[in-house]
C-alpha cells in the first residue's frame, strides 16, 4: 500500500488546522468551546467558564461520589451519565492536548473513503467527527454518555453538520454499515474492552478501518481507567483484524504514541467456527482451548 501524502509536516501546521476545525469563528478552543456549552445548556457563559476551571477537581469528587466498585458497569453507566463535569473536563482537554491531532492524520489516511460512513465509538463532545464531516464523511456518534452525546449532536448540528447518534447503553450499531471507524481513550474506560471491540467488529465493513488508541494502566489521576491491562488489544487479531503498522510512519514526531490502525478483514473458515465455539457457543475454558486450536488452522491475516 502506498504512502498516504499528508498536507501538514510541522506541529505548528497540526495546530492551525485543528484550531481552524475546532474554533473557526474566534480562534480560540477553550473560549469558543464554553460558549457553545453556555448556549446548549442554557447557562451563563461565566458559570461555564467557572465549571471549566473546577472540572478536575469536580470530576474526581463525582467518581467517589458515584463508584464504590469500578467493576460494576451499572455504577460506571450510572457515572457517565450523572457527571456534571465531564463535559467541561473534556472542553479543558481538547483546547490544549496536541493529541487530538491524531484525528487530523487519520480523516487523511482514509480520504480515499470519504463520502463513506464514519463511526466515532466513545464520541465525546464531537471533536472527532467534526473533523471527519468537514472531510466529508456520514458521521455517527456514539456514546454511552448521554450529557456528551446530546452536547455532540447539537454542537455539529450548530456547525451545519448533520449527524446520527447511537446511544451505546440502549442500542445496537448497524451490521457492517461503516467504512472507518475511531475509537480514541474509550477502551480503557469501559469494564468490558474486547466486548466494545467485539461491536466495532461487527459494525464495520469488510476492508473497513478501525482506529484505535487506549492508554490502558494504572493512574492514580484518573481513577476512571478501571482496565490496567491489553489484553483486549492482544486478542484484536482474532477477532478479525489486520493491523496496518505501515501507517505508524504516517503520524508526526509530537504525538509520542498515535492510534494503531486495523483492517477488518474475510475471515477463512476455522477462524469463523473459532469465534462462534469461543463468543457464541462454549464461552468459557473449554471453548477458549477450542478455539486456540482452530485458530492454529488459519493462514496468517
Amino acid at each position: 500500500m502506498a504512502m498516504t501524502q499528508l498536507p501538514f509536516t510541522t506541529q505548528a501546521e497540526y495546530e492551525r488546522a485543528w484550531i481552524a476545525a475546532m474554533a473557526p469563528k474566534t480562534g480560540d478552543i477553550q473560549r469558543e468551546l464554553t460558549a457553545e456549552a453556555a448556549e446548549c445548556l442554557r447557562i451563563s457563559v461565566a458559570e461555564a467558564e467557572r465549571r471549566v476551571v473546577a472540572c478536575t477537581t469536580d470530576f474526581l469528587a463525582e467518581w467517589d461520589r458515584l463508584v464504590s466498585d469500578p467493576k460494576d458497569p451499572e455504577q460506571v453507566v450510572r457515572f457517565y451519565n450523572e457527571s456534571k463535569s465531564e463535559l467541561f473536563e473534556q472542553i479543558a482537554w481538547h483546547s490544549k492536548d496536541v493529541i487530538h491531532h491524531r484525528s487530523l492524520v487519520c480523516s487523511e489516511l482514509v480520504r480515499d473513503k470519504a463520502g463513506g460512513e464514519f463511526l466515532d465509538y466513545g464520541s465525546g463532545i464531537g471533536s472527532n467527527a467534526l473533523v471527519f464531516g468537514l472531510a466529508g464523511f456520514k458521521v455517527t456518534l456514539a456514546d454511552v454518555a448521554d450529557p456528551l452525546r446530546n452536547f455532540a449532536r447539537w454542537r455539529c448540528e450548530h456547525r451545519g453538520l448533520r449527524v446520527h447518534t447511537v446511544d451505546l447503553k440502549h442500542e445496537s450499531l448497524d451490521r457492517e454499515r461503516y467504512d472507518v471507524i475511531t475509537c480514541f481513550d474509550v477502551l480503557e474506560h469501559v469494564p468490558d474492552p474486547l466486548q466494545a471491540l467485539k461491536r466495532m467488529r461487527d459494525a464495520l465493513r469488510p476492508d473497513g478501518v478501525l482506529f484505535v488508541y487506549a492508554p490502558f494502566g494504572h493512574d492514580p489521576e484518573r481513577p476512571m481507567h478501571i482496565v490496567h491491562h491489553d489484553t483486549a488489544l492482544r486478542r484484536i487479531r482474532s477477532l478479525g483484524f489486520r493491523r496496518e503498522y505501515q501507517w505508524d510512519r504516517a503520524f508526526p514526531a509530537h504525538l509520542e504514541r498515535p492510534p494503531e490502525a486495523y483492517w477488518r478483514v474475510t475471515r477463512t473458515a476455522p477462524a469463523n467456527l473459532a469465534y462462534y465455539i469461543r463468543d457464541v457457543w462454549m464461552k468459557g475454558q473449554i471453548g477458549e482451548a477450542v478455539a486456540r486450536s482452530l485458530a492454529r488452522r488459519r493462514p496468517s491475516a
